[in-house]
């Protein structure tokens, strides 16, 4: 990997090597994105910061890349990751998949019975949904070179229902809605990897999301902002939609959905759940008019039955997110810092 002199403003830090943090999610991936992307590739798609790019009126394209170790975890798989992530952030635009492209880069000696397995899980869920594999690319590397496989997926939609998101439309009052429980996908693959302990079993929430976001748009609801919960969790959701609207927000604790055995082992360990990755799970921004409508037309979806309003916006001036705790108290919720979970999706 190529030397790369990284410029943090906040914090005054300079780095001579890339770290593991640029790619944590949270604020030295947002410094990295700032100062050393959009200082160079600066454009009006790009500077929105969204899950991908309207990049005609009706054409909307999005890419990830997936490294997620061990390949394989409760309640899903790298494949099934891949397409389900790529789903979701087209799903964020507004906008219903169509096609896909697939890179594989495989590590010599990994287990090809493993790899038919993961391609399956690409197959099932993009047949699912109608989505054609158009082009793709496989690398293979040296035995040590890597460490099993990594999968790049590009994703292109069409707007649905000329839909346009993010909107800018924001209000005081507009709603926050939070699809379902946090961490659980995060707390399934620490499983895997042998970090945490415990009896019983944690389901990844990885899910393919079209459908509920389609069921809200053919509501005619106003719908603003939706963005899924992956890296950074909650934490850097909730903080990206305030700094990207100038907006103040005010998030309830006790509204936030909670798995109570994610919540323990989040205690036992030291994580912070609300800055663990979810594969499944939207932050929704609604009209608070609409808000209620909202809730009903979620519940009514199996991905999405775990819905809640968590919070508003209060001001619209400078961001900031607050959080009123379980407690009584009020405290800020900050961007992650540091390393939070490496390939973890």
């Amino acid at each position: 990997m190529k030397e790369l002199v990284l410029h943090i403003i906040n914090g005054a830090e300079l780095m001579d090597k890339v770290q593991i943090t640029i790619g944590s999610g949270g604020k030295k991936t947002q410094s990295f994105i700032n100062n050393e992307i959009i200082s160079r590739f600066s454009n009006e798609k790009l500077e929105i910061l969204a899950d991908g790019a309207h990049i005609d009126n009706n054409i909307v394209i999005t890419t990830d890349s997936f490294t997620v170790y061990p390949p394989f975890f409760d309640g899903g798989d790298i494949g099934m990751l891949s397409v389900c992530g790529m789903i979701n952030d087209l799903a964020s635009m507004g906008a219903e998949p169509k096609f896909m492209t697939m890179s594989l880069i495989i590590e010599e000696g990994f287990s090809f019975k493993d790899l038919k397995i993961i391609l399956d899980s690409i197959k099932q869920i993009a047949n699912n949904h109608m989505i054609q594999l158009v082009a793709g690319d496989t690398k293979v590397v040296e035995k040590g070179k890597l460490d099993g496989i990594i999968i790049n997926v590009t994703g292109i939609g069409y707007r649905y229902r000329d839909i346009l998101l993010p909107a800018k439309d924001y209000k005081v009052g507009d709603k926050i809605i939070l699809t379902g429980p946090v961490g659980e996908h995060s707390v399934a693959v620490l499983k895997g990897r042998g970090i945490v302990e415990f009896d019983g079993e944690i389901i990844s929430d990885v899910a393919p999301l079209w459908d509920p976001v389609k069921e809200l748009i053919d509501a005619n609801l106003k719908i603003k902002f939706i963005r899924d919960v992956t890296r950074g969790g909650l934490s850097a959701v909730l903080n990206e939609f305030a700094f990207f609207s100038k907006a103040k927000l005010e998030i309830y604790e006790d509204e936030i959905p909670i798995n109570e055995k994610v919540l323990s082992i989040c205690d036992i360990y030291g994580f912070d759940i609300y800055s663990l990755a979810c594969e499944g799970r939207l932050v929704i921004i609604v009209d608070s008019e609409d808000a209620e409508n909202a809730l009903d037309c979620l519940s009514r979806n199996n991905l999405t039955k775990d819905s809640k309003i968590i919070g508003q916006i209060i001001e619209l001036s400078k961001p900031l997110v607050i959080m009123n705790t379980q407690y009584g108290g009020k405290i800020i919720m900050d961007m992650p810092t540091g390393e939070i979970l490496p390939r973890i999706c």
